[in-house]
C-alpha cells in the first residue's frame, strides 16, 4: 500500500486545525464583539426547544460512524 501525499490538502487541513485549535482564544472575544450574549441566549432558546431530538440523531450519526468504521476495516481485511 503506497501513500501518496496531496500536498494542497494537507496545507488547507493545516489551516483549518489551526482556526479550529486557536478558536477558544478568539471566538469568544468575537461572540462578545458582535452582541454574543443575545445571539447566544436566542440560539440556546431555540435549540433548547429540540434538545431531545439532537441528542438521539447525535447518537443515531455515532453509530452509524462505528457501523462504517466497521466495515471499513472488514473490507481492508478482506483485500489483504
Amino acid at each position: 500500500m503506497t501513500m501518496d501525499t496531496n500536498y494542497k490538502k494537507s496545507f488547507f487541513g493545516s489551516i483549518i486545525a489551526f482556526i479550529l485549535g486557536t478558536s477558544c482564544c478568539w471566538l469568544t472575544s468575537l461572540a462578545v464583539w458582535l452582541g454574543g450574549a443575545t445571539i447566544l441566549t436566542g440560539l440556546a432558546a431555540f435549540f433548547g426547544r429540540f434538545n431531545t431530538i439532537i441528542i438521539i440523531l447525535s447518537v443515531l450519526l455515532f453509530v452509524l460512524g462505528i457501523i462504517q468504521l466497521w466495515t471499513h476495516r472488514r473490507k481492508l481485511k478482506r483485500q489483504n
